[in-house]
């Protein structure tokens, strides 16, 4: 007569489960040694590069740069896909009323918070006006002016040299008025020397975006596009661009932004060598 069977289910069984787990262990380990291996010879993930960081400061006339930087994205790979464009221009202010705003200290504060690899400068249209610091005021009709109002270019320009960033300083392009413009004639003047005679590689003085490039500078409401299209290139004010003025302006600062970085060692990718 034959043993009965017996009433252990199989799953209980104490040799099957011993078997069964060992067979779970090696299949476990042998899977965690291909993954170790397959991580040892895996190619290493790239990186991408971080952004060029680029400071647009001033007053309005630097505020129009930067929103023709910022209409030019979309048309130029360089930009997309290198550069940060941080907006810090303020409307109304400039260089004489320092205790308004000052553009000195403003420039310490962004190297030290945003840090930028360059400074993109273009003001003046507010500092028509007799320089005024620490209650000492130096009237714009006075033989002392020009020589007060450079002082506070070189201030502002040691501030981006400071924080171990380049500048740029864009020229105050031709004005519909004839004071407006011999006043915007008179300051590039001061801002290029300024420039030479601080004698930093880091900074540079730009002439403005001209309408006639090797010819005279001079006031015009329109003028072509990039296409040859004839469009208002010039604000009702005299004074500033329009949206489409101030992509012209870009397109044409865009070539020395790249130069000027590269001098730097900043490195850029293929879509800014074409």
């Amino acid at each position: 007569m034959g043993h009965p069977a017996s009433s252990v289910p199989a799953s209980q069984r104490p040799g099957r489960r011993r078997s069964g787990t060992v067979a779970t262990l090696a299949g476990a380990g042998l899977a965690l040694s291909l993954a170790l291996s397959g991580a040892a010879f895996a190619e290493p993930e790239s990186k991408a590069e971080p952004k060029v960081k680029i400071a647009f400061v001033g007053d309005s006339t630097g505020d129009g740069i930067w929103g023709g930087f910022t209409s030019l994205v979309p048309r130029e790979a360089c930009l997309k896909s290198n550069m940060e464009l941080g907006r810090f221009a303020k409307n109304s202010t400039g260089l004489t009323r320092p205790q308004k705003f000052d553009w000195v200290e403003e420039l310490r504060r962004l190297g030290e918070s945003f840090k930028p690899q360059l400074f993109v400068m273009s003001l003046g249209l507010n500092d028509r006006q007799s320089v005024v610091e620490n209650g000492k005021v130096t009237l714009e009709t006075t033989p002392e002016y020009p020589a007060k109002y450079k002082e506070r270019v070189t201030a502002a320009l040691k501030s981006a040299a400071a924080v171990n960033a380049s500048l740029l300083w864009v020229g105050l392009p031709a004005m519909r008025e004839a004071a407006a413009d011999r006043d915007a004639r008179d300051k590039n003047k001061l801002f290029a020397e300024a420039i030479a005679e601080l004698g930093d590689p880091r900074i540079e003085y730009v002439e403005p975006w001209k309408l006639n490039p090797t010819g005279e500078d001079k006031f015009s409401s329109f003028g072509p596009d990039g296409k040859g299209k004839m469009i208002q290139i010039r604000a009702s004010d005299g004074e500033h661009f329009t949206s489409a003025g101030d992509m012209l302006v870009a397109a044409y600062l865009l070539p020395k932004i790249i130069a000027t970085l590269v001098k730097a060692g900043v490195k850029l990718s293929e879509a800014c060598a074409s």
